[in-house]
């Protein structure tokens, strides 16, 4: 009888965090296991040999009864590995679920503990206490955990009072990239990749460009949605900045080949995939030194050009100095380059499976 997994990911989307996920799940040996996946929202793309199961709770939190409910009246006599992500996911697993002697819990994060401090409202700042107290009592009671940074697993670990694996990002699969280097454009095109929300700080980034003394040179495009996307598009217009925001798109390669130089401006992540992809694609880089995974992928400052969290300043210096010279970025992108076979999409996506047979 095949062993089952179980793969709750409440509202699947086309954020980083699901395209890891993605990779999971692609990677899993359908034949040695049964895999559902468990949600609250619909799946558009679904994989093939998949069970999937729709949940009809309205929140995380009450979703996880319902899972309960379906595991003891039809998987009552299953032995289950338990798979979930992100902080608020896995705290609500662990707290309703323990004591179900079938299961064993895989949990993943894939942003650092530094996001508990960040809230929008009252409410939300309530939630992120309950949830950093919680990560202190139940995450003991999981078989395995891991993150996608040493930084983050770091922090993690000290938290929870125990032992915290790192699954870096599959994110890295070599490609025989030829870019046209150190030309002279009348228009650099700038590529932005992330969510539409505060942590991801666009405004630090349209404040660089707009202070750029070669601001009129410069054709921002965001590939995103979100929350900030009014905002975002009411500064850029105010400030005549050359902007395009696309939606819900997933085809990345052809914005990774088209544009000249990628700009990552968030405050906290786990370890952003697009950088390590944007990266691959010998795409020269600006990043701020966001908590956590940078120091990873950029080995301090010497594999790309940082500049502090929220700083425009020294983005919009940094803009100057890549219209006026292009050849230093381009060095920092080769050292950047060299540094991403551990990301290796094999490399890592077997240390996932491997923990999946330590498991059974």
């Amino acid at each position: 009888m095949k062993k089952k997994i179980f793969i709750f990911h409440p509202y699947p989307s086309f954020g980083g965090g699901d395209t890891t996920l993605n990779k999971f799940i692609s990677s899993i040996n359908k034949v040695s296991f049964d895999v559902y996946f468990l949600s609250l929202g619909k799946v558009k793309k679904k994989h093939k040999n998949l069970k999937y199961i729709l949940l009809k709770s309205r929140s995380t939190f009450f979703s996880v009864f319902e899972i309960k409910k379906i595991i003891e009246k039809r998987f009552h006599n299953d032995k289950i590995i338990f798979f979930s992500m992100q902080y608020f996911v896995n705290t609500s697993v662990l707290l309703i679920l323990k004591k179900l002697k079938n299961l064993k819990f895989f949990i993943h994060e894939i942003n650092h503990p530094i996001e508990l401090s960040y809230s929008d409202n009252t409410i939300e700042f309530f939630k992120k206490i309950i949830i950093r107290f919680l990560i202190t009592r139940v995450y003991k009671k999981a078989h395995i955990v891991s993150s996608n940074s040493k930084e983050t697993s770091s922090e993690l670990s000290r938290i929870c009072g125990c032992k915290v694996l790192t699954i870096l990002n599959p994110s890295f699969i070599k490609k025989n990239i030829k870019r046209q280097k150190y030309s002279k454009k009348n228009i650099l095109k700038i590529l932005n990749i992330a969510r539409l929300e505060k942590q991801k700080d666009h405004l630090t980034l349209l404040k660089g460009i707009k202070n750029s003394y070669v601001k009129d040179k410069l054709q921002l495009t965001i590939l995103g949605n979100g929350r900030m996307k009014n905002q975002i598009l009411n500064y850029a217009n105010n400030n005549k900045i050359k902007i395009k925001i696309i939606e819900n798109e997933t085809n990345l390669q052809k914005y990774y080949l088209g544009n000249d130089l990628f700009i990552f401006s968030s405050i906290y992540e786990g370890m952003p995939t697009v950088l390590i992809e944007a990266a691959s694609y010998r795409l020269p880089i600006i990043s701020s030194n966001f908590t956590s995974g940078a120091k990873e992928i950029f080995n301090g400052s010497k594999n790309g050009y940082i500049f502090n969290k929220g700083d425009w300043r020294k983005l919009s210096i940094l803009l100057n100095l890549f219209y006026k010279n292009q050849k230093p970025f381009y060095e920092k992108e080769k050292k950047c380059f060299k540094n991403l076979n551990k990301f290796s999409m094999k490399k890592n996506l077997s240390k996932f499976n491997d923990i999946l047979s330590d498991l059974t």
